[in-house]
């Protein structure tokens, strides 16, 4: 018996006629009633009942249809396996990323993995860069987004974006003459309370080297871990506070903030591994997926 053999059987049960199971095969007539006939004689069973309307199953076939149904069905899931194990990637990747400036390159390359790799369980861990290049160092995740900040010889990395840093202030905390002035009054700003990053971010390393170059400290600081909160802080009047570029203009674009000074700084966003796993199938697929996505985003930027 030979699985090609129950295969037709089951055609012929379905379609319930040799002449529609031929064509469904790309078999001649002729052949589709040899192979039932071998099948008839080697199980010892009659399969179906030949009728001028048709093919219709004996009670014996009704059962054997049952069990070739099953055998077949195996027969794919065997088949699917290989597959799998011929060029599949399968198992879970562990994805560090903060929620501001990495949030939509993550999820263009979370798209691009449940494409490429379906059989791919992936957990995602939200920190600030340092926290997150500490994370590969130590096998703790298998990639993820950090800035320049954190480069390290044990970490192989590639560009995958870049913004600026600015400081933005609601227009209602300024007062007429602070506008016309073509230079901040920083001891002016330093009265204000300061909407902070946390310490290991980059908004939040880039307020501390503007501390450090006007010799300054703000009287009051508020930590907000996320840009989207700096943002609703800062625009509500709460105080004064550094944002992304992108995040910092729409803002402006909207009148919710207005922006003090020219761009701060400007700052690498890197996806990365640990070097000495860059080789690793999975590692290869994650790289080679998000070195598109940022050749992809740059060249729309561009245009």
């Amino acid at each position: 018996m030979e699985l090609y053999q129950l295969k037709i059987f089951v055609t012929v049960a379905k379609s319930g006629a040799v002449t529609k199971a031929s064509e469904q095969l790309y078999l001649s007539q002729p052949a589709v009633s040899a192979q039932i006939k071998a099948l008839e004689e080697e199980l010892g069973l009659a399969l179906f009942d030949r009728t001028v309307r048709g093919m219709s199953l004996t009670p014996h076939g009704v059962v054997i249809l049952s069990k070739a149904e099953q055998l077949l069905a195996q027969q794919r899931e065997l088949l699917d396996e290989a597959r799998r194990l011929r060029g599949g990637l399968s198992g879970r990747l562990r994805l560090g990323s903060n929620r501001g400036a990495s949030a939509g390159l993550l999820g263009k390359l979370l798209a691009q993995l449940s494409e490429n790799a379906p059989e791919l369980d992936v957990s995602l861990e939200f920190g600030s860069p340092a926290e997150i290049a500490t994370a590969l160092r130590e096998g703790r995740l298998d990639a993820g987004f950090y800035t320049e900040y954190e480069q390290h010889e044990l970490l192989y990395t590639a560009p995958v974006d870049s913004f600026g840093i600015q400081l933005a202030v609601s227009p209602q905390l300024l007062p007429a003459a602070f506008r016309a002035e073509p230079e901040p009054d920083w001891q002016w700003l330093a009265l204000l309370p300061w909407i902070s990053a946390p310490a290991g971010s980059c908004c939040g390393r880039a307020a501390e080297i503007l501390f450090r170059q006007q010799q300054f400290r703000p009287a009051k600081m508020i930590e907000a871990d996320q840009e989207h909160l700096v943002r609703a802080l800062i625009s509500s009047g709460v105080g004064i506070g550094l944002l992304h570029t992108p995040t910092a203009r729409e803002a402006a674009a909207k009148g919710e903030v207005r922006l003090i000074g020219p761009v701060l700084q400007q700052v690498q966003l890197v996806f990365g591994c640990l070097a000495r796993r860059q080789q690793e199938p999975l590692l290869v697929l994650v790289m080679q997926l998000m070195a598109q996505i940022a050749d992809e985003t740059a060249t729309g930027s561009a245009s």
